[in-house]
């Protein structure tokens, strides 16, 4: 390549460079300023940001924690119907004891008849009851009525050793029964208590760093506050300038779809009347956002109203924003030529779906874009 073929190219890169500042510079204490501004915002917008994380991750471990709790209430429920049935059949065995324990006494009231019976007869013998028969009629007779009592007391003493061991089972039963509802409930309840202690060691540390956060998202919003102050200034000192850029180019090449205008209307979110300070374009997320003309990125950050935005500085005062993105392209202090991709669309800070928020404001003041483009 030949010298002058050289020089002619180093000409045309200073000529460039030179629209692309046209308009008189801002001081650079302002701008160093706000670059250090807008580093203090993404550094705390990124512990913001694991905050947040942290504060899902502890809402998912409390949402997992209710969810145990419930089902050891639903146990819970389950034993108490149990004690209900179990209280029922204590009853139930309560009852036939003590119909046993009647039908004790009444065969041992039988059976102490008896003995007294035996002991007031007692020098009649059986075997003498049956010597004393008159006819081998009587003696037959006498031994069948022998044979019976004897077999009726047998029979009694087999009942009541019977009813002595029935007896004995309810005890064991009603004593196995009433251990097990005592350690079902201790157990239970102490996996509730548990249960519930954890849920409140978790959901106080939640409170913890939701108040962290909030206490971040303050530091956000006031150094929000001063770089915008910054940046008032900034466009106040460029307001002298004459722009020569020309009509601006349409930010979202993808779509042409206005879905709400520059002026009042009742806000989607906030639900009050306020000013709509630009043009919001229908546009899918991922989608390119250009610049509409040539100038300085004077922010490219995150902002609790407009998500992830870019302002350019064309000169003249006139300054573009573009808000809502999904991701950004570019950062504060580069410089960018008309039509140059800058972000992509999306649905970050205070929006309802996918679209750009696009701004025209000249020496700070907002413009209807309508009246640019």
């Amino acid at each position: 390549m030949g010298t002058k073929h050289r020089i002619c190219l180093s000409l045309v890169a200073v000529l460039l460079l030179s629209l692309l500042n046209l308009g008189p510079s801002f001081g650079g204490n302002e701008q160093d300023k706000l670059n250090e501004l807008n580093r203090q915002i993404n550094k705390i917008q990124s512990q913001l940001k694991a905050g947040k994380a942290e504060e899902s991750k502890l809402a998912l471990q409390i949402k997992s924690l209710d969810g145990l709790i419930k089902e050891a209430e639903g146990e819970i429920r389950d034993l108490q119907n149990e004690i209900s049935l179990t209280g029922k059949k204590i009853e139930e065995l309560e009852a036939q004891l003590k119909a046993k324990q009647g039908e004790i006494e009444n065969q041992n009231n039988e059976m102490s008849n008896r003995i007294r019976a035996m002991y007031k007869n007692g020098d009649v013998g059986i075997l003498e009851v049956l010597l004393g028969s008159e006819s081998m009629t009587d003696f037959l007779t006498n031994l069948d009525m022998a044979q019976k009592i004897f077999d009726n007391d047998v029979a009694l003493l087999e009942q009541l050793e019977e009813q002595h061991k029935t007896i004995e089972k309810y005890c064991n039963q009603l004593l196995e029964l009433k251990q097990r509802l005592s350690s079902k409930k201790q157990e239970e309840a102490t996996k509730q208590d548990q249960l519930q202690v954890s849920r409140g060691d978790v959901a106080q540390l939640k409170a913890e760093v939701t108040s962290e956060n909030k206490a971040l998202e303050k530091q956000v919003d006031a150094l929000n506050e001063e770089a915008n102050a910054l940046i008032a200034e900034i466009l106040r000192l460029q307001g002298s300038g004459d722009y020569v850029g020309g009509v601006l180019l349409w930010p979202a090449p993808s779509s042409k779809r206005v879905t709400s205008e520059f002026g009042y209307r009742l806000h989607p979110i906030l639900n009050v009347k306020k000013l709509h300070t630009g043009m919001d374009i229908g546009i899918s997320s991922g989608s390119n956002v250009v610049a509409s003309n040539a100038g300085t990125v004077i922010k490219a950050a995150w902002n609790n109203s407009y998500g992830y935005m870019v302002m350019v500085d064309h000169g003249g005062g006139i300054v573009t924003l573009y808000a809502h993105n999904s991701q950004l392209k570019v950062k504060t202090g580069d410089i960018v030529t008309r039509g140059q991709v800058i972000a992509l669309s999306g649905s970050t800070g205070m929006s309802t779906g996918p679209h750009l928020h696009y701004e025209v404001r000249v020496n700070g003041e907002y413009k209807n874009p309508r009246n640019y483009l």
